[in-house]
């Protein structure tokens, strides 16, 4: 979806959504969750936040620091380049992982995740925002559409399979122990466009060529990972999204990462990972239950 478009959804109600089937009446379904990213991405970009309809008591989070909408990175931005959304009518979550042109002309990789409540209201806006010069302009701005590509029923895992999956290669984080059952031979993980792994050169994490698999092995400086949620699952396109809070004890001021990963899984192993990983100081907790 390009700029013009987002601005065009502006103030468009939430009126004649359809609820989810088997849901509450009120609650969405995946075409209606989208649509309310989509007036979400509209009014962020036209910079209008007041326009988005937050229940009383929402939680807004960026970088896990509480902001107001008017004060997050959305303000620098110019137009969205690219975006996808992956939407969850089970639990009421959609994401979008939107590659931006900022008002100086240079690339930001934005992701963004709504919970949206029975009556249309925003209780939960997650960001995570990397306006960094490390973003890659011609990942973000021409995202994968394979990551929203519908999975043949065959190739398939379930929803307790698919949460099962991201939770062992969050736990991976801390044991250092891959499981290479979970990972196909093709792998490949992105931070924020940056290619990790299957390359001469990691210019994030340095050391010799990695595999999805080795890339968490040996001895890194980061663990334990905690507070995993995932809040966004897709059979049918094969993803899980996932957060998680990744402490690193051996260095200076003791940072933390700040991992929101999209995890694409075909034939029960994963693909791709599209990572923005953020280093903070200080994030005693990502906030949310969600």
């Amino acid at each position: 979806m390009n700029s013009a478009s987002l601005t065009l959804a502006v103030g468009i109600t939430l009126a004649g959504v359809a609820p989810a089937r088997g849901a509450d009446p009120g609650a969405c379904d995946q075409a209606c969750l989208s649509k309310v990213m989509d007036r979400f991405l509209a009014a962020m970009v036209a910079g209008e936040p007041g326009s988005v309809p937050l229940a009383s008591d929402a939680e807004v989070r960026e970088n896990t620091r509480p902001v107001p909408l008017e004060g997050s990175a959305w303000k620098r931005v110019r137009a969205v380049r690219s975006v996808l959304t992956f939407a969850d009518p089970v639990t009421g979550n959609v994401l979008s992982r939107a590659g931006v042109e900022l008002g100086d002309g240079k690339p930001g990789y934005i992701s963004t995740r709504l919970k949206v409540v029975g009556n249309g209201r925003i209780t939960d806006v997650e960001m995570s925002a990397d306006t960094s010069s490390r973003v890659v302009a011609s990942y973000v701005w021409s995202l994968d559409p394979q990551l929203t590509a519908v999975l043949p029923p065959e190739q398939r895992l379930s929803r307790i399979e698919l949460e099962a999956l991201g939770r062992r290669y969050f736990h991976s984080l801390s044991s250092h122990q891959a499981v290479a059952a979970d990972l196909d031979e093709r792998c490949d993980r992105f931070h924020s466009g940056q290619r990790i792994t299957n390359v001469a050169r990691n210019a994030v994490e340095g050391g010799p060529p990695r595999t999805c698999a080795s890339s968490l092995e040996g001895n890194p400086p980061w663990g334990p990972a905690t507070e995993h949620r995932f809040p966004v699952v897709d059979p049918e396109r094969g993803i899980v999204f996932g957060v998680t809070l990744l402490h690193y004890p051996s260095l200076p001021n003791r940072p933390q990462m700040y991992v929101s990963e999209v995890f694409k899984v075909v034939g029960g192993r994963i693909v791709k990972i599209d990572n923005i990983g953020l280093m903070m100081e200080g994030a005693a907790t990502l906030g949310f239950t969600h």
